[in-house]
């Protein structure tokens, strides 16, 4: 028997035991008029071949039901809460360059500017982006944008400094802004450096 785990607008999520094994299944809600597991279905599946996201396992388009990896280990927020900086510094960059790999998929997921949900890091230390129901192709993708305007937000940037991580809001931002641009143009090749600065001032901080 499924075990109720949560409940959201759209959709309700379950626990489920499958060959010795926790899986999530996630299916609509009844009360919504949306329906975005086949969405969520799609880009999981796809991102997936880059190495984002839960493993994706199944979807019923007759139930409406979508069956993917149960990602054991802590909401983004209450894993910084205790993290060392080494660590926290791996997670960091690790989502940053994740949301690049979606922006180059022009994949835009729509929650990077508050992400704490929407990261689960695992034992190992390796962060897993969930939740793609919102996940719309696009031209102009901000991920990248989004998850800088979160680095620099004041509820991280307390967190980080507790930390010893200072990041450089201003340059950042900077460097986002440019990055932006570039992608309104479709200027790829000049946004590869860009990014590189990116990731040099986390990795700084």
């Amino acid at each position: 028997m499924d075990e109720f785990l949560a409940k959201g607008k759209r959709g309700e999520v379950f626990l489920r035991e499958e060959r010795g094994k926790k899986v999530l299944v996630k299916v609509k809600n009844p009360k919504s008029d949306v329906d975005t597991i086949a969405n969520e279905a799609k880009y999981n599946t796809l991102l997936n071949t880059k190495g984002i996201g839960p493993a994706f396992i199944s979807y019923d388009k007759g139930k409406g039901e979508l069956v993917r990896e149960y990602v054991e280990g802590l909401e983004f927020r209450k894993w910084l809460l205790d993290a060392e900086k080494e660590a926290a510094r791996h997670v960091l960059l690790t989502i940053l360059e994740q949301c690049h790999v979606m922006d180059e998929l022009g994949i835009n997921k729509l929650e990077m500017t508050r992400p704490w949900k929407h990261i689960i890091v695992k034992e190992n230390g390796e962060p897993v982006l969930i939740d793609f129901e919102r996940c719309a192709e696009t031209p102009n993708p901000k991920n990248v944008t989004q998850f800088c305007q979160f680095l620099t937000g004041s509820n991280l940037t307390a967190k980080l400094a507790e930390k010893g991580m200072q990041i450089e809001s201003s340059k950042l931002l900077a460097l986002a802004k440019k990055y932006k641009h570039n992608i309104k143009n479709n200027k790829k090749k000049e946004n590869i450096s860009i990014f590189q600065l990116m990731q040099e001032v986390v990795q700084h901080a």
